[in-house]
């Protein structure tokens, strides 16, 4: 009796045992397969890691900060990215090389180790074709081509000094010398009639082009832009005149002009009104219709009193104060609303027909 129920018990651990065991091997196999589908996506995102770590360190190439590379130094070596681009090197049979050092779209320089310098230029070809616009196609052509440098690629960043130096030149340049142009328009001279006009000018200008820069449907935009330069060969490159707009913000917001601006030069507006002028004259057109933004002032000036234009001018210095209630000044209000949407270019500043100007006054005053 004892030696049978010695036997049970023994096959009732056996039993326990070969059941532990599929129940280990079970656990075992489960786990297997769980880290399986697990190491696909484990690998997806190592990927996308070092992709985007390898974006940062293009655009971070050109900045000279050690913290930042050294942190992006750390995070390829946590993701080993410096061990994956060694590995497809040594496949391809090639030895690493520098990154290729191209100028940027604000003309930068870069130098070789040799001091030879590297440009290279991409042209970009436009892709809107409106029919039966004439000019406003060669004005599309001007907005759309641009050079711009291509992106340096991706190159291992070791200590020595084995490939080239970038540096930005034009961070280092400024003109300090206002554009003659708005010289009248400084000072004192941005809080009178002619002063705001010519600002408000510009403004509606540059909205123009970040809508044409924002907006996917932006053909009335480019119409309008179009409408300004038209009258000119001279001013049918349109991204020089916006420039021109720019660089004259900056220097009234800031007093200086970045070197990287092509229409920084202090006389670029008047160079670019003489070509202008010797356009008309070519055609042989009349440019004395045209009025300025101080010519306009001055037909105001004309139409009212002494002592209500010296009411309009203390009006106008304090045009953004809540306090102002000046019934002349919004009047007048209106009136540079319309001027600033109905200009035309000139290069060193808008202009209107002397008729217009005369029935829009007629009718303000």
């Amino acid at each position: 009796m004892n030696s049978e129920r010695i036997k049970e018990l023994e096959q009732a651990e056996e039993e326990l045992r070969l059941r532990r065991e599929r129940g280990r091997l079970a656990q075992r196999a489960f786990r297997n397969r769980k880290r399986q589908r697990a190491q696909p996506t484990k690998r997806d995102e190592v990927q996308r890691l070092r992709e985007a770590l390898r974006r940062i360190e293009q655009e971070a190439r050109d900045d000279d900060r050690p913290e930042l590379l050294r942190a992006i130094r750390e995070a390829a070596e946590v993701t080993g990215f410096d061990t994956v681009e060694d590995t497809e090197r040594g496949n391809a049979g090639e030895e690493p090389i520098a990154a290729p050092l191209l100028p940027s779209q604000d003309a930068t320089n870069a130098v070789s180790a040799t001091g030879a310098p590297s440009t290279q230029e991409v042209a970009i070809i436009p892709q809107i074709t409106p029919d039966n616009r004439g000019g406003f196609v060669r004005m599309l052509d001007c907005w759309e081509t641009t050079s711009r440098a291509a992106k340096p690629g991706p190159a291992k960043m070791d200590v020595r000094l084995d490939y080239g130096l970038w540096f930005d030149a034009w961070r280092f340049m400024r003109t300090d010398s206002p554009p003659l142009d708005i010289v009248p328009y400084l000072g004192k001279g941005m809080k009178t009639f002619a002063g705001h006009l010519f600002w408000s000018c510009g403004q509606y200008l540059l909205d123009l082009c970040r809508k044409v820069d924002s907006y996917g449907d932006s053909t009335e935009a480019r119409i309008r832009i179009w409408n300004m330069v038209q009258h000119s060969k001279s001013l049918h490159n349109v991204r020089y005149i916006r420039a021109l707009a720019e660089a004259r913000r900056e220097y009234r917001d800031r007093g200086f002009i970045e070197g990287n601006n092509p229409a920084g030069e202090s006389d670029s507006g008047q160079v670019l009104n003489d070509h202008v002028l010797a356009d008309y004259r070519t055609r042989g057109e009349d440019v004395g219709i045209w009025l300025s933004p101080r010519a306009v002032e001055h037909e105001l000036r004309k139409r009212l009193s002494h002592e209500s234009f010296r009411r309009l001018e203390h009006g106008l210095e304090l045009w953004s104060s809540k306090e102002l209630e000046d019934p002349l000044v919004e009047v007048v209000k209106p009136l540079i609303q319309t001027l600033s949407t109905t200009f035309i270019c000139f290069g060193d500043g808008p202009r209107w027909r002397a008729d217009r100007v005369d029935a829009l006054l007629k009718g303000n005053t």
